[in-house]
């Protein structure tokens, strides 16, 4: 009898611990409804702002994705030939598709090189669907049409992989090898995930566990599975999933789970098609993380909406990225939180900004009558915004998290 009572106390301690482990891996959306206004300084120490070179041969009309490796920033962008610089005599051209490419910076903003360019060679595409930075190698890959198109960092073409998928929406590296996830807008995917050797053969499939029907045609909504890197191993995220998992060694291990409530976008929800009133669930665009924070942002009420938990306190934000953080440092424009990059062992917070909206922020009313955090700062960055053209090239804004 005593002994029975020893293993069921053991027990009960066993479950409570499991329970607690469960419990504190459960990030509560619900808690958060509507955005209210946060300070950097209330996450950041110092911002740093870095204008990216501008050539007359390209002028960045838009950044679409920005990954800092090496102390390099590599940068898919969209270029519009439109903008190019050409001379005053010469004749207009006529109007041009604008045309994405990656381009690589130094971590002072001067530009390296191209990576490939549109096209149809061997080395070129015809269009971007992703790009990645391949740790194992060093390299700079562009998917298009199926193949993984390999360069080096200074924009040598190296080689093409044709991968054995042609349904593949998303990819990302894991241990060298590449993890792709299978379209599934029509809900009848027979896999979610399929993993390919350095040859592009398969090596793994992952069953799709969101089959839906739907009688009105495909739903699209993108990204169908975000991916992200955090201490050297891939994480990811299904729409239809509330759980983020961590995929290392052929596994996925969940990390954390999102309560979402009545808004979580489910499957059952899916197969409205496009009857379903979106702006009532939450439709997930990015997640990420940092040693300290998690970043979600997921479109919902007709918001952009950014949460932030604090992962040792579990202190919660809820910010309109639409206007971002309040830039109380040096009064400069609100920073807009777009993703996380290290640098020299320190976590930063990383937007950009077009530099004509910089040089509109500091001629306002608001600029000139406010008084920062750090004065000192707010004339630095009225010097900066003074030596930008508005036809410069973006601008890079880096928060510097606190530790």
């Amino acid at each position: 009898m005593k002994n029975l009572s020893i293993l069921l106390t053991l027990i009960t301690i066993l479950f409570s611990c499991t329970q607690k482990k469960e419990a504190e891996n459960i990030v509560d959306l619900t808690a958060l409804t509507e955005p209210g206004v946060t300070n950097i300084s209330e996450l950041g120490s110092e911002i740093i702002y870095i204008p990216l070179e501008t050539n007359a041969d390209f002028l960045l009309s838009q950044i679409d994705k920005l990954i800092y490796e090496g102390g390099s920033c590599f940068i898919l962008g969209s270029v519009n030939p439109n903008n190019a610089v050409r001379d005053k005599n010469a004749p207009p051209p006529p109007p041009m598709m604008p045309k994405r490419s990656v381009y690589r910076f130094s971590n002072k903003g001067e530009f390296i090189c191209q990576i490939s360019q549109q096209g149809g060679g061997p080395s070129e595409y015809r269009f971007i669907e992703e790009f990645l930075y391949n740790k194992g190698n060093n390299t700079v890959d562009i998917f298009s049409l199926g193949e993984i198109k390999e360069f080096s960092l200074d924009g040598t073409w190296i080689k093409n992989t044709t991968l054995d998928c042609d349904e593949l929406t998303s990819l990302a590296y894991s241990n060298n090898r590449l993890l792709g996830f299978v379209y599934n807008g029509h809900g009848q995917s027979e896999y979610s995930f399929i993993l390919f050797d350095e040859n592009g053969r398969t090596t793994n499939k992952y069953k799709n566990k969101y089959k839906f029907n739907v009688s009105t045609g495909a739903v699209i909504l993108n990204p169908e599975c975000i991916f992200y890197q955090y201490d050297g191993i891939l994480h990811c995220k299904e729409l239809n999933s509330d759980t983020i998992f961590s995929f290392d060694n052929g596994t996925f291990n969940p990390k954390y789970i999102l309560k979402q409530g009545e808004a979580k976008y489910t499957t059952a929800v899916r197969e409205k098609g496009n009857s379903a009133k979106l702006n009532q669930f939450i439709i997930q665009k990015n997640f990420f993380e940092s040693e300290n924070h998690l970043f979600y942002q997921y479109k919902w009420k007709n918001r952009k909406n950014c949460f932030i938990q604090n992962k040792s306190n579990s202190t919660q934000y809820l910010i309109d990225n639409e206007l971002g953080l309040v830039n109380d440092l040096d009064n400069g424009p609100n920073f807009k939180i777009q993703n996380t990059v290290t640098i020299d062992g320190a976590e930063y917070l990383i937007s950009w900004i077009n530099a004509f909206e910089i040089k509109a922020h500091i001629t306002s009313e608001a600029f000139k009558n406010s008084t920062p955090l750090h004065p000192e700062k707010k004339k630095e960055m009225e010097k900066l915004a003074n030596r930008l053209d508005e036809n410069n090239n973006p601008v890079l804004m880096l928060v510097k998290l606190k530790e």
